[in-house]
Parts: structure tokens; C-alpha cells; sequence
């Protein structure tokens, strides 16, 4: 079976740590260890933007940074301006000539992705990360009417959007159902974002003598981590219990003064953004998993969570217990009571040692149903336009996805040890071109040096613009 060529088109992608973009960074990996030609348009990370070549989770992908700006109050996320995108994303898609292109969502680059995809009859896949009203309400503050009109036009570019789809998915059933009742006529597949299970062989079992909570994610308003804090205030401390804090949003130093207001700074750890590696580590010294969270369609950090036979404590909202199944793999709480979720964590660390290993069991089992490699197998699917149904959805053995030498390497590697190597992200080259030549080589340029330090983006900025002043004037 002939191999594709697949264009993942998203605003958001990895290093960003969010549900989208560790999705898209899954799907596009996987892909690409199938043997597929996978480009990516995404935001730029930083000031410079071109195409190169990145490495994520080991595999060598070409990801076309877009020309992007820093969102205020937003120390993580970008954004690209629409004008002029449609021509630009169109240009990108003449020179790569995919057999399919997938966006992310209807909104910016998925939007004019997609129109552009449309006017050069390139095969459409979108997915649907986003609930309209819930983004709606969480970046509009004004009154309802306000909101409710705003809602109103993003559902109607959602409709301009999926409608000259050749076929739509969304993480769960619900996703999937709540978009159908809020653009009529459209068909939705609900699709797991997937996780990556061998990421989590060999971490340590949870442990509940540890009495360590973990949080991963964004924090910004609508994750609802000060919901946890207040929580952890309620907690006799006594008990020992501590939280710890990771990734970076908007409200990272309102909530460490919330947390001091609290008198919980002591036990409450906030550890900034980490990479995937470090971010597996820090999954395996806690004992459980809390998402505070009311508005997730699936909850990546949940599933990984899940998958490294963590015990769940969420909220009992939205696509959350379709993951956290009740007195099985954890526990869910009354939405926004800190007065639940404190009763809900006390209860899990009193648990006898047999149910909270059963507990923890029963996460690991659950994730198994959410595997990578299912989701990429259906997805392949719907790229070459075969029928995807209900069946196809939870087993799919009849479909056997091409094998191609680099998935038969990963598959053999999978086989021969408990962990699979992967290698530093980062970006290792500049192309020439969407497939040209390399034109500089960046051994020891890494992600983290981009988003964690000021000073040494302006350096690398600076530097890299010598050197492109430099390869001009020698042309």
C-alpha cells in the first residue's frame, strides 16, 4: 500500500504542553514511524520561523514555523496573524503537494488550512479540540449577551469550516456529540487523542506511602487549579500530603500567592514547564493525579496520567468521567468544591494498601483502550477514505496499517527492551525549501532554550540572523 504525504496544520504544537498539541505531536510521530511523509504548520516558537527540521520523541519532523507573536498574558502561547495566511498556508501546500491535510481546529491556522486545502482539492480531515462556549467564556470577559454573540459567530465559522470537510473528529463521545448539536448536519467521529504507552514501561508503581499529589498542565484560569489549592488548604497537615505543580499559563504567580495566602506554600511545589522526559520522572515519584478542570473534551494529561497506573481524582465534568470511572481507578468530585475534592483526596490516602493497588491497576488497564497506535491506525483510515465505524472505533482487526522498515525498527526495538529510546527534542536544522537542502545545522539548539530563558532567545535570535545575513551575502 502506497505510503501518503500528510500536512498537520494546528496553532498550537510541542514544545506548547496542551492537549492539542501533545495530540497532533502523537499523531505526527506515530505517522511518521508508519513509514508517511508528515509536515506541520504551526506557530513559530520564538522570533524565528522558516522550515525546519525537528526532533520529537526521536522521530526527525518537517514543521513549518509560522511567522507568530507572544499573546498578552500569555507567557506560552502564540499567535499567528490571519492576514495574508490563507496565501502563505496555500504556497506551503503547492511546494509539499499532500495527499491530505489535517487541522487541529476551525479557528486561525486550522481555518485558512482549510481553505486552503478546499481551493486546491487536497483531501480534508479536521479534528475538533475546542468546545466554542467554553473558550468563549474563559476569553471574553463581558456580559452574557456579549458572550452569547461572540459563541454565535465562532459556531458559524465552525459550520463554514467542518462543512467542506471530508471527514470530522473529536476526542470522545461527548465532544463528538456536543459539536454535532452545535453545527446541525454534521457527522463526527469521536477518535482518542490517543497515548503513547510505551513512554510510561518501566516508571516506578504509584505509591501511596509517598502521599504526593501531581498536577500537569496549563494554568490558566479555566483549568481551575486554584480550585486545588483551596483543597489542599482543608487537608489536616497532619496527614502529609503534599502537591506538586507543574507547567506554566497566565496565572502561575496569582496562584503561588494564593498558595501563600493559604499557608500551604510548604507542601505545594510549583516546578515551572518541563520536557517530556522530565515530565515522565516526575510522574513516576507521585502517587496520584488531580485535574481540577470543568472544561476538558478529553484530557491528555489524564490519559498519560492513566497510563503511567496513576489513581485519578477529577472532576465529575465534561469528558472527565469517560477516563476517572468511580471507586475503580480513582475517585470524582463535586465541580469547583474544594470541599469534595479535599474529602476525595483524603479518602484515596486512607484506602487500604490492596485498593489503592487496585486502583492504580485499573488506570493502567483503562489507558490501554486509548493506545497510539489505534488512533493513528483509524486515522490512516480516514486519510485514504476507507469506512471508519463503531468497530472500527474500538478494535480494528482487519485492517492491517502498511509496515515500513522504520516501523518495523520501532516495533523490533519495542520487542527487545522495557523502554524506548528517544532522543533530545529540539531543532536540529533549517531546510532550504520544504524538502531542500539543509541549510544550517543547529546541534545544541534545544526547545528549552528557547522557552525558558529571555536572555538566550535574544542571543539565539541575534546569532541566527548573522548567520543567515552571512549565507546571503556568500549567494
Amino acid at each position: 500500500m502506497n505510503q501518503l504525504t500528510v500536512v498537520i496544520a494546528s496553532d498550537t504544537f510541542a514544545p506548547d504542553r496542551n492537549g492539542t498539541a501533545t495530540f497532533a505531536r502523537n499523531l505526527a510521530v506515530g505517522l511518521h514511524n508508519r513509514g508517511y511523509e508528515v509536515h506541520v504548520i504551526a506557530p513559530a516558537t520564538s522570533k524565528l520561523y522558516g522550515t525546519f527540521r525537528e526532533k520529537h520523541e526521536g522521530a526527525p519532523l518537517i514543521v513549518h514555523r509560522l511567522k507568530s507573536y507572544r499573546l498578552p498574558f500569555q507567557p506560552t502561547q502564540r499567535f499567528v496573524l490571519p492576514i495574508g495566511l490563507t496565501k502563505r498556508i496555500s504556497g506551503l501546500l503547492q511546494a509539499i503537494n499532500p495527499d491530505v491535510v489535517h487541522i487541529q481546529s476551525h479557528i486561525n491556522v486550522g481555518h485558512h488550512a482549510a481553505i486552503a486545502a478546499s481551493s486546491l482539492n487536497k483531501r480534508l480531515i479536521a479534528t475538533s479540540h475546542i468546545d466554542a462556549q467554553s473558550l468563549i467564556n474563559n476569553t471574553v470577559h463581558a456580559p452574557k449577551f456579549i458572550t452569547q454573540f461572540f459563541t454565535r459567530v465562532l459556531l458559524r465559522d465552525a459550520a463554514r469550516v467542518y462543512k467542506i470537510a471530508d471527514a470530522i473528529s473529536a476526542p470522545t463521545k461527548r465532544a463528538s456529540q456536543m459539536l454535532e448539536n452545535s453545527v446541525k448536519g454534521l457527522h463526527v467521529f469521536p477518535i482518542s487523542g490517543g497515548v503513547d504507552l510505551d513512554r510510561f514501561i518501566g516508571i516506578p508503581k504509584a505509591n501511596k506511602a509517598k502521599k504526593k499529589l501531581i498536577y500537569i498542565g496549563r494554568l490558566d484560569r479555566e483549568k481551575h487549579v486554584y480550585v486545588l489549592l483551596e483543597a489542599m488548604a482543608k487537608i489536616p497537615s497532619e496527614l502529609g500530603i503534599s502537591l506538586e505543580i507543574v507547567g506554566m499559563g497566565s496565572q502561575i504567580e496569582d496562584l503561588k500567592r494564593l498558595a501563600l495566602e493559604l499557608g500551604i506554600s510548604k507542601s505545594v511545589v510549583f516546578t515551572g514547564d518541563l520536557s517530556d522526559p522530565e515530565v515522565v520522572v516526575k510522574m513516576g515519584e507521585c502517587s496520584a493525579f488531580v485535574m481540577p478542570s470543568v472544561q476538558e473534551l478529553q484530557s491528555m494529561a489524564t490519559l498519560e496520567a492513566m497510563a503511567a497506573g496513576r489513581p485519578i481524582i477529577a472532576a465529575n465534568a465534561m469528558a472527565l468521567p469517560h477516563l476517572v470511572h468511580d471507586f475503580e481507578n480513582g475517585f470524582l468530585f463535586e465541580p469547583d468544591s474544594p470541599s469534595d475534592l479535599a474529602e476525595k483526596i483524603t479518602k484515596l490516602f486512607a484506602l487500604s494498601d490492596s485498593d489503592f493497588t487496585r486502583f492504580s491497576k485499573a488506570s493502567s488497564v483503562l489507558a490501554r483502550s486509548h493506545d497510539l497506535d489505534t488512533t493513528v491506525a483509524v486515522y490512516e483510515r480516514l486519510y485514504r477514505g476507507l469506512p471508519v465505524t463503531s468497530t472500527t472505533l474500538d478494535n480494528d482487526p482487519d485492517y492491517e496499517a502498511p509496515i515500513s522498515p522504520t516501523r518495523l525498527l520501532v516495533d523490533l526495538v519495542r520487542k527487545g527492551s522495557k523502554t524506548l529510546e528517544r532522543g533530545t527534542n529540539g531543532v536540529m536544522e533549517r531546510l532550504d525549501g520544504v524538502r531542500g537542502s539543509v541549510s544550517e545545522s543547529f546541534s545544541d539548539v534545544r526547545f528549552s532554550i528557547e522557552r525558558r530563558s529571555k536572555r538566550a532567545r535574544k542571543k539565539l535570535s541575534s546569532s541566527m540572523r548573522r548567520i543567515l545575513e552571512r549565507i546571503r551575502r556568500d549567494d
